[in-house]
């Protein structure tokens, strides 16, 4: 009797110890939830856990399977290549950031698995990019601002509404965010082009005005010559010899100096008509 006894303990220790040799510990981050799946060898039943495990260390069996699922907001980028509405080509990025729910990571897993974005979201949300960014032509989505911010309310209200909540996947669509929309090289190099076009159109447009208010303006300055002269009854050289005279006299009322360089050339035999004195 004593020995059968004895047994059962040496048994329950013995199967005791070849348990914990089999377990494991899984350190769980912070910012992330640990999903386990169960898949036992032959008896009982595998699945999800419904309920995550927090930040810490857990010990499991070989049997279970630890998926770390991180619950902070999270960027999916995708490329696009695509046709405007007025059929031009243009390139961007487009991000989806989004967060899976705290305590849904093992509803998340059960119902659309670990790759749940590339399955069950990216080609939706790559479809909303597309059937938007067709909708504007090609001037409005490389210059105006406010594009990207139309952009961007309506393809977040499509995720939301069409995918998120439609699949009810229990992730949180934090922003939706269109990155700068460019035209292919070619487009711009001939948009530049245009553009400095235009620019010399308008400087020559410009110095065309220029040139005709100053051929105006001395055309305007000969006729008030003209009548000062006849007003005068003055010779056209008389008038000239008149209009020399009142230059040098400016010139030497405005700077002293004038008058020895004037002075000067009476001696080398320049002729410098004498300056009109007043009384």
């Amino acid at each position: 009797m004593k020995k059968s006894r004895r047994d059962a303990i040496v048994k329950s220790v013995f199967a005791g110890a070849l348990l914990l040799m089999g377990t494991a510990c899984v350190a769980i981050e912070a910012g992330h939830e640990g999903v386990l799946v169960e898949q036992p060898f032959i008896f009982g039943h595998g699945g999800v856990d419904p309920v995550p495990t927090t930040t810490g260390r857990i010990w499991i069996v070989p049997t279970t399977k630890v998926i770390a699922i991180d619950v902070r907001p999270v960027q999916y980028a995708e490329h696009f290549d695509i046709i405007s509405a007025e059929n031009a080509p243009v390139s961007f990025d487009a991000f989806l950031i989004a967060n899976i729910v705290e305590g849904r990571s093992p509803e998340l897993i059960a119902k659309f698995g670990p790759t749940w974005y590339r399955n069950n979201v990216k080609e939706a949300f790559r479809t909303f990019v597309r059937e938007e960014v067709q909708k504007y032509p090609l001037f409005q989505l490389t210059t105006d601002p406010t594009t990207r911010t139309k952009l961007q309310d309506a393809i977040a209200r499509e995720v939301q509404t069409k995918l998120i909540e439609k699949q009810n996947i229990p992730i949180q669509l934090n922003r939706i965010v269109v990155g700068s929309i460019l035209p292919p090289k070619g487009v711009v190099e001939q948009t530049t082009a245009t553009i400095v076009q235009e620019q010399r159109k308008l400087t020559m447009v410009e110095f065309q005005k220029a040139e005709e208010a100053r051929e105006n303006a001395e055309r305007q300055r000969g006729i008030a010559d003209r009548a000062y002269r006849e007003s005068l009854g003055l010779t056209a050289p008389e008038f000239v010899d008149l209009r020399r005279i009142e230059v040098q006299k400016e010139i030497v009322q405005h700077s002293p100096t004038a008058l020895t360089v004037i002075m000067g050339l009476e001696r080398i035999g320049i002729n410098i008509p004498p300056l009109a004195t007043t009384q």
